[in-house]
């Protein structure tokens, strides 16, 4: 045998073995990327997990609490192993595959941008913690607390505006939906932080003043649209980061000449019938609590010649709520806690009256006011616990039964920003029982609430079945029950008003079942559909509301009526209590 062919043979057997061995290699290379990339998925998937519970517990309770700081470390750790393995040299073969690499380049940015986003929740609530557990005796120990709050919760949005969550073109299906919900999770993130800083600096500089604010004490047992109806009316001054309520006087005695005060637009034109420009118990008719409560600072003006910087609204669940973070308060030898304050002043304060047989009667002072002072005296204490009065207050203001407005362009934006404006938008769903019988019936009134869509051709055509129900039990006294003088009603009779405030686009607008239709018109960024009903005690009445959307598929934004019990809706797939904002999508 020749050298040369000896030498082939030994080439040849060179190069099998290095194939052998490349080959091996290959597939240990192989294995140890699939075991990255499936260890790398698991990591994400139990991230990606745990900011899934941190989302659906979203809250101010939650927050103030330490779950939530642990469940943000414990995905910030998941995301960062995840972007650990897959930023590893044995990876990087595969970043230069056409199809592949862009497909890893994606998966590795959505992991370091989950990291930091959790990084950012975690650090931000350990910041929250921090102030909570600092000392807020003084009013100026408060008002630094909420500057401080706001600066962290910008600080916190800048970090996450720079957070790039990488390409968004030539990505698989499964891959591109998921960053498409990251990205809508980052920007819920940022957007609830900058609100978050823009209404903690707008509270702060309230708070230190000087200013005052009218406050519209509301009761819930005689409903309007989309809170009670606003029984005391007083001030409330600011400075120094302390708050000091004034006498509250009874609304009935507050009434305006005609002409004191000038009536515009949409309110004019819907609601003018019931002159809310001088009876101030007929302010809340629209649910548009801005529109509300700019009315409500003029006629305060024209009744007393003050001018007032704002206005809040506090009802009977808002000081509820309040009582869980004071604890028991008294006024005029009555004692109320969270665990009576309904039971209270929704009827007990009410029971054996007779007022009502007598014209005049309704200057009669609610106890609510009484209440509410005595209530933020104990605000004023050193002792209080903030987190309590943290989530206190997010569900009072969630549910309607706080709102705010200022005069203020900055301040009222950061109201509109938050929530607790009150405000419709133009996808607004709004389904109000307005009491007209003088009573405080409205605890015994059910109101329900069915929901059906179906396709119109290129439209939906949305149907409300909304049924009444008079539980009024026999044995109420008159203030309670009626009737009220001069209304031709009996006992416990529910004379009202449905008012439905419908999306701005809706078309083909009707109600049936009611008594009359009183208005179809434009009222803010929606249109009001308004009919009048009759319900006696032990029966129920059902009306339905009628209009079409443009578009197959949609979304409406329900608004809290605050009413007590809240309303229940059956929407398709799922069913719900009215006292938070929910959304309907078909």
């Amino acid at each position: 045998m020749t050298r040369t062919k000896r030498e082939r043979r030994r080439w040849s057997r060179s190069t099998k073995v290095l194939v052998a061995v490349g080959a091996s290699v290959v597939v240990a290379w192989a294995a140890v990327v699939a075991l990255t990339l499936l260890g790398a998925y698991r990591h994400d998937r139990s991230g990606l997990g745990a900011l899934a519970v941190v989302r659906a517990r979203l809250s101010a309770s939650s927050v103030t609490g330490t779950g939530m700081s642990r469940q943000l470390t414990a995905a910030e750790s998941q995301f960062v192993d995840a972007h650990r393995a897959l930023v590893s040299w044995w990876m990087a073969p595969l970043s230069v595959v056409p199809v592949l690499g862009r497909q890893l380049q994606s998966v590795t940015d959505l992991s370091g941008a989950s990291a930091t986003i959790a990084s950012t929740g975690a650090s931000f609530v350990n910041e929250v913690h921090a102030v909570l557990d600092a000392p807020h005796a003084a009013g100026p120990e408060r008002v630094a607390a909420l500057r401080r709050l706001s600066t962290a919760a910008g600080a916190a949005a800048r970090v996450l505006d720079r957070v790039s969550t990488g390409p968004s073109g030539g990505l698989v299906a499964p891959l591109a939906a998921k960053r498409d919900q990251l990205v809508s999770q980052l920007e819920d993130a940022r957007g609830r932080l900058a609100r978050a800083a823009v209404a903690a600096g707008a509270a702060a500089t309230i708070l230190e003043g000087p200013q005052t604010y009218l406050v519209l004490a509301s009761n819930n047992a005689e409903m309007r649209a989309g809170s009670g109806a606003f029984l005391e009316v007083g001030t409330a001054t600011m400075s120094g980061g302390s708050v000091h309520l004034g006498q509250m006087l009874p609304a009935g005695s507050l009434f305006l000449p005609k002409g004191a005060v000038t009536l515009t637009g949409d309110l004019a034109r819907n609601w003018g019938w019931l002159a809310p420009n001088q009876e101030w118990r007929n302010l809340g008719v629209t649910p548009q609590f801005d529109v509300t409560a700019e009315l409500a600072a003029r006629m305060w003006k024209a009744r007393t010649g003050q001018q007032v910087d704002g206005v809040v609204s506090l009802d009977v669940v808002g000081l509820q709520h309040l009582l869980e973070a004071t604890g028991p308060v008294s006024a005029g030898g009555v004692t109320v806690s969270a665990s009576n304050a309904l039971s209270y002043l929704l009827h007990g304060q009410y029971a054996g009256l007779t007022d009502n047989a007598t014209p005049g009667a309704s200057s009669r002072q609610d106890a609510l006011g009484a209440l509410a002072s005595a209530t933020l005296h104990e605000l004023e204490g050193g002792s209080l616990d903030l987190r309590t009065l943290a989530t206190a207050m997010s569900a009072a203001a969630e549910g309607r039964h706080l709102m705010v407005w200022s005069r203020a362009p900055a301040a009222e934006a950061a109201w509109r920003a938050t929530g607790v404006s009150g405000e419709l938008g133009p996808r607004s769903l709004d389904v109000a029982v307005i009491n007209r019988g003088g009573n405080k019936l409205d605890p015994y009134l059910g109101v329900g609430v069915s929901m059906t869509t179906r396709p119109a051709g290129a439209s939906t055509d949305v149907t409300l079945r909304v049924t009444l129900h008079n539980t009024t039990p026999p044995g109420q006294s008159q203030f309670i029950a009626g009737p009220y003088p001069g209304l031709a009603a009996s006992y416990g009779e529910y004379v009202g008003l449905l008012a439905v405030n419908v999306p701005a686009r809706a078309t083909h607008r009707r109600v049936s079942g009611g008594l009359a239709e009183v208005v179809d018109a434009a009222e803010g960024p929606t249109w009001l559909l308004v009919s009048s009903v009759d319900v006696l005690p032990g029966r129920s009445t059902t009306l339905e509301v009628r209009f079409e959307l443009p578009g197959r598929h949609g979304t409406v934004h329900v608004v809290p009526s605050a009413r007590v019990p809240p309303e229940v809706w059956h929407v398709p797939g799922r069913s719900f209590r009215d006292s938070l904002p929910q959304s309907v999508s078909w």
